[in-house]
């Protein structure tokens, strides 16, 4: 929608009427651009690199210093293609609306007052029935477009007439619609808000005449009309993004309409939230009636399989091997508890102990696997005894010449026995299984143990039994069907329990944090009450201004009542000013900034963010998001680094917030050998760039994404395929839009990561926003400042806001010549872990799960598994360190090497678990192993993903001494298992771990919001952390490390505790992205 300019010289003026309601509304065609397709215009303003934005500011005026308030949601058509779109110049403000009505005469009784409005409705349909084109068009030959009746009027009858040969997008169009709503965008047609319009023949074509029409109700309670004319086809003329209007005679004003907003927000709120219930409600009934029917399916399934493959489930089967394993009893049946016993010293495990706090777990299922589950098995009591027949000896009672009897004595069966008690399921004819120890497995030399399963007593046949069993089967499935959604009800509880309160924590911090610049009182603002702001302009750029002024708005600024310029009342005494403002009843969110000047000035708008604070209680709520990541990574389908993790986390944290969320992709080859992947469902397709473009969709994790596959064999190769990467990923960057634009969607939020989709934000503003794709704004993320800076730096420009994973990182990339010009828009969020994976409570790689309250015994249970698993000694009383990086120059490889000699000279084991992707650094750590290794060092050279948890959940310290490092995971997972780390001071390590000695204050700060940590008796340190890059500056965060462990071990294992109850999840980051993503949108 935003139009391609032109030399003023080349602009056709067009009349105005009198009174300035004239064709053209409250506009003329001079200086009016188009949005003609074939030519593109640049969307940064010079001096900001910013793309421009039409705010809606109701009555109070924009001052273009420092921030500028305003806001208002654009207006849309049922197609979503109007808009007030970003425009190519200087900023634009939006002019206000006439009151829409003739300022009343002297009071007149309600009934005169309907009987005026109805002659005036009446006369104005009168003349939309009755008059001639060619007659009311004279005069009006030069005219863009005009009505009839001049001025509409509520209730009644409107034509509008639109001239296209006046109309310098439009002139050449084969089609003429009008978009039209009414007050400010909010009330549509009951015609539709896409109106074909008509060429009316009886108004001659002429050098410039070419009308067409079309007829609408105007509702009662309109005020005015707002309106853009389109060909249909993603080129508008929508007067320079200022939109066309004419007001509307009627009952309703402006003023009136605005304070009755909250009573009709209410109401429509109400009727979504009953419609949302009415669907949900029928939603859960299908669903369920669904399930039902897949149980009934299930339950016929199993029985026709009992029928058809009874003789097949049960081959090879038995019921035990004497001295290996035994079911008892022996003679099973269906329904029946029995006993699984399996002797450990004769099969894989027999080369090893298990410990006594350990225990082997018994995977078992039924019928070739069926409904598989883990048991705990424990050890046997006593041996278990088999009877074996024997001959008694000859003796008293014997008779001569008798053959002696044989009898059956029990035997007691050697080795180390264990037991597992399971039920069989009513369906089984076998049971199957296997035995496991963490990656040791005995699966009789991969055939599986298979348990014989008798029919019923009293059955006939197999016929009779299966069919039998069917109502009992449905009801079995049903009932673990439930069972199943009943723990997934009670996991999402604890996870959104968890979410909420690192969420209102994250929140009260963020709160103390502000209060020396801004605190409320009362500090929860309510929705329809009267809420105090005060503000301390002596700690930020308005420092030692005498006069402050508070504007601001609600609703992300989108709510038609706003506030202010007020000035605010001095401090008597302190040093915050002070203004009361009364809430709506509407109002979700208060947003606001402060200057030193009712009109100009300079501004305090919170480094561009503006301040922001939820309201409680408000008639309606929130509208979610809509945010859509483009991307070439994405975990775990195409994970190659951690760009893929953040995209998904990231994603679900946002969505689990109430958000919509979408992921566009490349359709990889690889993707054809995904588990992961095979409810891959046809979306669209279209020609694009030369060649055939296929869209797929599929849910990932819980994420909605779309595939881009194009026919011209780009994507055949790994995700990262060498020098042709750039051209690759350009074209899927603009067949990701294309795919949005073509589909009719219209995100709030363009999420683009990294080098590989940096040109989504450039090809956005000049190839689709002005034709269709209107609604985004563009949020960028540099992972690593390492790969294509140009293209870094161009998605800097274009886009609205740019993070990186860190804010010490942001800082450090601050100065890069990529960067710099931008760096006002760049903001630093941290990256978090996703603590569904990384749990210590349910991991199943860990012998034994542990919480914050059980870090000592939990640790213990690991630490003993690590050891005999890397044939580690376990005599001694000796720190645990561990290491777990990929081994490069940016990890630190020369300090890692240190600080395994170091461990080993102050008496600890060191634990290695990577590898080198160059030759030179590997032979290094090779000879490293062979100086080192053996009972107190081992090195693992080879990524194991179960055997990182348990370094993570086993070591006392985890050491990561890159040399720069963007975010880092490794120490944010550390602490997650009770481990502490020991960092070097670098970007994100230096945002996540405060040394223990040196970072009180700053810790304090970061994590509570307490500047007076002493006094408030916060301790919110880490772990050790060192500046520099040599031995000594390493050993100075060891020592004191090692010193706090061998010295204090009640203080160290408290250490553990406070690191373990800290969040480092994604809940804080996803709400500072949220935030994030609505200050682009303002």
């Amino acid at each position: 929608m935003l139009g391609t300019a032109r030399p003023a010289a080349a602009l056709r003026a067009v009349p105005r009427r009198a009174g300035g309601a004239s064709g053209g509304g409250e506009s003329t065609a001079a200086g009016r651009r188009g949005a003609c397709r074939p030519r593109a215009v640049a969307p940064g303003r010079p001096d900001s690199g910013q793309p421009n934005e039409l705010r809606y500011n109701y009555g109070t005026s924009t001052s273009t210093a420092g921030q500028q308030p305003g806001g208002g949601a654009p207006p849309s058509a049922a197609s979503g293609s109007v808009a007030a779109a970003p425009d190519g110049a200087a900023t634009t403000t939006a002019r206000m609306a006439p009151p829409g009505s003739a300022r009343p005469g002297p009071p007149v009784s309600a009934a005169a007052a309907a009987a005026s409005w109805a002659a005036k409705r009446a006369a104005a349909n009168k003349e939309v029935a009755e008059h001639d084109p060619g007659v009311v068009a004279k005069g009006r030959e030069g005219w863009l477009f005009f009505t009839v009746p001049d001025v509409p009027v509520a209730g009644a009858r409107c034509m509008v007439y639109f001239n296209r040969q006046q109309s310098e997008p439009l002139r050449n169009s084969g089609r003429s619609l009008l978009h039209a709503k009414f007050n400010t965008w909010e009330v549509s047609p009951e015609e539709g808000d896409r109106l074909d319009m008509t060429h009316d023949g009886r108004i001659p074509r002429a050098d410039g005449v070419d009308y067409y029409r079309v007829e609408l109700a105007v509702p009662e309670e309109a005020y005015e009309i707002n309106f853009v004319f389109s060909n249909g086809e993603g080129t508008f003329d929508n007067n320079l993004t200022q939109n066309y209007l004419k007001p509307v005679e009627g009952p309703m004003t402006r003023d009136l309409w605005i304070d009755t907003a909250p009573e009709r927000a209410e109401a429509a709120w109400q009727k979504m939230k009953a419609e949302e219930a009415a669907r949900k409600a029928e939603e859960e009934a299908a669903a369920l009636a669904a399930k039902e029917a897949k149980d009934q399916r299930l339950a016929d399934e199993g029985v026709e399989q009992i029928k058809r493959e009874y003789k097949n489930l049960r081959e090879g089967g038995s019921s035990g091997e004497k001295g290996r394993w035994r079911m008892v009893p022996s003679s099973a049946q269906p329904g029946q508890r029995v006993l699984i016993q399996y002797n450990r010293l004769t099969g894989p495990f027999a080369g090893f102990e298990v410990p006594a706090d350990a225990h082997l777990t018994l995977k078992i299922g039924h019928n070739n696997w069926k409904q598989p589950q883990d048991v705990k098995m424990q050890r046997a009591a006593a041996p278990p005894t088999v009877p074996q027949l024997t001959s008694a000896a000859a003796g008293a009672g014997t008779a001569a010449g008798t053959p002696p009897a044989v009898v059956a004595r029990p035997v007691v069966e050697e080795g180390e026995w264990w037991e597992a008690l399971v039920t069989v399921p009513i369906d089984a004819c076998a049971l199957n299984f296997v035995l496991t120890y963490f990656q040791h497995y005995d699966n009789n030399d991969r055939k599986d143990f298979k348990a014989l399963i008798d029919l019923p007593a009293g059955v006939a046949s197999v016929e009779a039994w299966a069919d039998g069993m069917l109502p009992q089967l449905k009801k079995s499935i049903r009932e673990q069907r439930l069972a199943a959604e009943a723990v997934a009800a009670e996991l999402e509880r604890q996870r959104r329990t968890a979410r909420e309160a690192a969420q209102f924590k994250a929140e009260a911090v963020r709160r103390r944090q502000m209060r020396h610049v801004l605190f409320t009182q009362p500090e929860v603002v309510k929705a329809g009450q009267d809420v105090t702001v005060y503000y301390n302009p002596n700690n930020t750029n308005l420092n030692g201004r005498h006069a402050v002024f508070l504007k601001g708005g609600y609703n992300r600024w989108r709510h038609p009542r706003g506030f202010g310029p007020l000035e605010m009342t001095p401090p008597t005494e302190g040093e915050h000013f002070q203004a009361t403002i009364q809430v709506p009843r509407d109002a979700y969110s208060m947003e606001f900034v402060f200057s030193d000047a009712a009109e100009g000035g300079e501004y305090d708008s919170n480094r561009g963010l503006d301040y922001h604070l939820p309201v409680q209680g408000s008639v309606v709520e929130e509208p979610p998001l809509h945010v859509v990541h483009i991307a070439v990574e994405m975990a775990p389908i195409c994970k190659v680094g951690g760009l893929g993790d953040v995209v998904t986390s990231l994603g679900r944290a946002v969505q689990e917030q109430g958000h919509t969320v979408e992921v566009v992709l490349p359709r990889y080859n690889f993707f054809q050998q995904s588990p992961l992947l095979g409810g891959t469902q046809y979306e669209t397709e279209f020609d694009f760039g030369g060649t055939k473009v296929f869209v797929s969709t599929c849910m990932v994790e819980g994420l909605r994404c779309f595939f881009v596959e194009p026919r011209n064999g780009m994507f055949d190769g790994p995700v990262y395929a060498g020098n042709n990467d750039g051209q690759r990923f350009d074209f899927f960057c603009k067949a990701a839009l294309e795919f949005l634009l073509r589909t009719g969607r219209q995100p709030d939020i363009l999420h683009c990561h990294d080098w590989s989709t940096a040109d989504v934000a450039r090809s956005y503003w000049q190839d689709y926003h002005q034709y269709g794709l209107w609604k985004p704004r563009v949020i960028f993320t540099i992972h690593n400042m390492d790969f294509g800076a140009q293209k870094l730096g161009e998605a800097a420009f274009f886009s609205q806001k740019f993070t990186t994973v860190s804010p010490s990182y942001a800082w450090e990339i601050g100065g890069h010549p990529a960067i710099a010009p931008n760096v006002g828009k760049l903001m630093g969020v941290r990256n978090g872990i996703d603590i569904d994976i990384w749990d210590p409570e349910t991991d199943k790689y860990l012998p034994l799960g542990y919480n914050a309250q059980k870090v000592v015994e939990g640790k213990a249970a690991a630490r003993a598994e690590l050891r005999k698993r890397l044939n580690l000694t376990s005599w001694g009383d000796k720190p645990l360190v561990g290491v777990v990086s990929r081994l490069t120059k940016q990890k630190g490889t020369h300090l890692i090497a240190h600080s395994c000699f170091r461990t080993i000279d102050r008496g600890g084991q060191f634990v290695l678990l990577g590898s080198a992707p160059d030759p030179k650094i590997q032979s290094e750590f090779d000879e490293l192993k062979n100086r080192y290794g053996g009972d107190n060092a081992a090195f693992c050279f080879a990524f194991d993903e179960p055997l990182s948890h348990l370094i993570y959940a086993a070591c006392d310290l985890i050491l990561v001494p890159s040399m720069f490092e963007p975010c880092g995971l490794t120490q944010m997972i550390a602490m997650r298992y009770g481990a502490i780390p020991v960092v070097r001071q670098t970007g994100g390590l230096r945002d996540t771990i405060f040394d223990v000695d040196n970072d009180k204050a700053r810790a304090a700060w970061e994590m509570e919001g307490s500047t007076t940590w002493q006094e408030d008796g916060v301790d919110a340190t880490n772990g050790f952390s060192f500046e520099g890059t040599d031995d000594g500056a390493l050993d100075y965060a060891m020592n004191r490390a090692l010193d706090a462990y061998y010295n204090d071990r009640q203080w160290f294992h408290g250490l553990q505790k406070r690191v373990m109850l800290q969040d480092w999840s994604w809940n804080k980051p996803a709400n500072d992205y949220i935030q994030l993503y609505y200050s682009a949108m303002e």
